[in-house]
């Protein structure tokens, strides 16, 4: 009987104090060394994001070429807000009319890096309006023509200007690339 006894003792003690603290302890140390490893710097983030944008500024080339209609890209780099539109080029300042769908998957294209699940974290770091025009300054947009020439209309001449620059600088985690749109020809290639 004595030995039964011992035995539901055994089985009715729990943990010590000790054995848990133990326990706390390990799960701790493996939450420091995993919880980083969560944060992941995916090398693909950046890359995606690049493919992302140089893919809507070639969709607002094509449909301005196709079209004959004047579409564009707004990049804010202080809102790190992508914005593919339609504008109507007989009002003064030129305004957006409408924003476009992306053709396949029917998203919106209106984003930014942190509201896309496989780019969160990408930054646009240009330090100032990202497009550069010969006569008129910096802006925010580019606007294609309908041989897909990239510009900047100001509708009280009408009045273009040509493109000088258009550089967008993208960051995540020390890595850079660039989307680069080449004056005159509109040709869009990431670095």
């Amino acid at each position: 009987m004595a030995m039964h006894e011992q035995m539901a003792s055994l089985r009715n003690r729990g943990f010590t104090l000790t054995e848990l603290l133990v326990v706390v302890i390990i799960l701790a140390t493996l939450a420091v060394v995993a919880v980083p490893q969560l944060r992941s710097t995916d090398p693909y983030k950046l890359d995606l994001a690049a493919t992302r944008l140089a893919e809507a500024i070639r969709l607002a080339r094509s449909q301005s070429m196709r079209s004959g209609d004047v579409y564009g890209v707004t990049i804010d780099h202080v809102t790190q807000r992508v914005q593919v539109q339609r504008y109507d080029t007989t009002t003064d300042p030129v305004s957006a009319v409408e924003t476009l769908y992306h053709p396949v998957d029917r998203q919106l294209l209106d984003f930014d890096f942190d509201t896309l699940a496989m780019t969160s974290g990408v930054q646009i770091t240009n330090s100032e309006d990202i497009f550069d025009y010969s006569g008129t300054g910096r802006r925010r947009t580019v606007l294609f023509d309908n041989q897909g020439t990239p510009i900047w209309i100001l509708a009280s001449g009408p009045t273009t200007h040509a493109l000088a620059a258009g550089i967008v600088e993208l960051s995540l985690d020390g890595q850079q690339q660039t989307v680069e749109i080449a004056p005159y020809t509109g040709r869009v290639t990431i670095q």
